[in-house]
């Protein structure tokens, strides 16, 4: 079985969050399967570093509408990477805009043509795919050009917020018939939507948590698109993302302050004071340092946050946050670092190496998203033993237990009453350190996930 991932994202070539580390660990799981042959394909952005990579050209290809563009290959860890080359549309900075957060006019534009490229490779140097799995908006239009065409294609949904709409005048971007540009197939309350496509025409749908899942089909959290999936929820099912274990493990990672396993938590300690030096935060074995790794924005509860500093900081509790995002979000948290010097540390920017010092380094991880299809950051700071409060929605709900962090429902008076009881928790050691166990026993391995990915592309080949 050849399957063919096609998506805006891979890492660490290019990224902007949890789909690249998808696109790039799913595909290198399903090659460890008998039989099955996967690999990726992804836009030539001029960002990647064209002279840093071994890149073999291969023969220049054509969409069915004629334009011509060009295909590399590179390998990343034994998974074939193909590159779509289109200088009017990838040779720019940023990848969907100029500056994080921002849009480039023609993205409609942009990535109707790159899903046109895939969809017209019926093989990519001798690499002919029974499936193509396409990932978000940005390639939900592969099903649609595919529609006639007997290629299997599977659609996931990484996070139901972004849609790919554009307005009626660039439906034309498409090449499609407007004959599509109707209720029941690309149109959507007057503009058009690349992921209402994807969703009617592709074989099979996935979303990235069971959680998720169910909620996506409710009006609360549809996005408006809660009809068009209970419409076709025949075809949907919610696979948890995973992560990689040999990646993330603090019994080897080099970028942390020093090593440790579950059986030996004397690294951790080292880690956490190595952390607060660099961040300036004042470390203390009796407070419990709190961690957050995440976007800035109002889906990851940021503003929760926000509004019950003080109250955090009258509990003794030390908090950094790693991220970028919105402005009023930056500058509360950065008012607050002002205000409670010492206590609060705020790193606005992307950064691997920080990111797996917080992990190792913090003693709990926030993360009270108001909606969440799967997290990673919930995974891999349980990995290096950093017990999570969690929202209970989506993917958090299906990865945290009581046994190993504490989930909390609605707003401030449950998440206090959540950082209390993880007060309560950490002033008993002897029970904290069974909880940091529990999270580092805890399996996220992609070898758990194959078998329903597996059942996702058989049904997709019956249909």
């Amino acid at each position: 079985m050849k399957i063919l991932h096609a998506a805006s994202e891979f890492y660490p070539l290019v990224s902007t969050g949890g789909l690249s580390s998808v696109v790039r660990a799913l595909p290198e799981a399903l090659n460890r399967v008998k039989g099955v042959d996967a690999a990726v394909i992804i836009p030539y952005y001029s960002g990647i570093g064209k002279d840093k990579l071994e890149v073999e050209w291969l023969s220049p290809q054509k969409t069915f509408a004629g334009e011509e563009f060009g295909v590399a290959r590179i390998s990343v860890s034994g998974t074939d990477v193909f590159l779509v080359a289109k200088d009017e549309y990838f040779h720019r900075k940023g990848i969907y805009g100029p500056t994080p957060g921002s849009s480039w006019d023609d993205n409609a534009a942009r990535f109707s043509f790159f899903s046109r490229a895939v969809a017209s490779l019926s093989s990519i140097d001798g690499f002919a795919p029974d499936i193509i799995h396409c990932h978000d908006w940005q390639t939900a239009l592969v099903p649609v050009y595919l529609r006639e065409v007997d290629t299997a294609t599977v659609l996931t949904i990484h996070n139901l917020q972004f849609q790919g709409r554009f307005p009626q005048v660039d439906f034309g971007a498409t090449l499609l018939p407007d004959t599509l540009y109707n209720v029941d197939e690309l149109e959507f309350w007057g503009d058009w939507n690349s992921l209402k496509g994807g969703i009617t025409f592709a074989d099979q749908v996935t979303t990235v948590s069971p959680g998720y899942a169910r909620e996506i089909t409710t009006p609360q959290y549809g996005c408006d698109l809660d009809g068009v999936l209970r419409e076709h929820s025949n075809k949907l099912t919610g696979i948890l993302n995973g992560i990689d274990p040999v990646i993330w493990d603090p019994a080897s990672d080099s970028s942390i302050a020093s090593n440790y396993s579950s059986g030996s938590m004397d690294g951790k300690k080292i880690c956490k004071r190595a952390l607060c030096s660099e961040l300036g935060v004042e470390f203390s074995d009796g407070s419990p340092l709190l961690g957050m790794v995440t976007r800035l924005t109002s889906q990851k509860g940021i503003d929760l946050v926000i509004s019950e500093i003080d109250k955090l900081m009258e509990m003794n509790f030390r908090l950094v946050v790693l991220g970028t995002g919105e402005g009023w979000a930056e500058k509360a948290l950065a008012e607050s670092a002002e205000n409670y010097p010492g206590k609060i540390s705020l790193t606005v920017a992307y950064n691997d190496r920080l990111a797996r010092q917080i992990f190792a380094g913090a003693d709990a991880f926030l993360m009270p998203s108001v909606f969440e299809p799967c997290g990673l950051g919930q995974m891999m700071a349980m990995r290096y033993g950093t017990v999570p409060l969690v929202r209970s929605v989506g993917g958090l709900a299906d990865s945290v237990t009581n046994d190993t962090g504490f989930l909390f429902s609605g707003g401030s008076n449950d998440f206090m009453a959540a950082a209390h009881k993880l007060l309560e928790t950490w002033n008993n050691r002897r029970r904290w350190a069974w909880f940091r166990r529990r999270c580092m026993k805890a399996d996220f391995s992609w070898e758990n996930r194959i078998p329903d990915y597996m059942e996702v592309y058989r049904k997709a080949l019956e249909v």
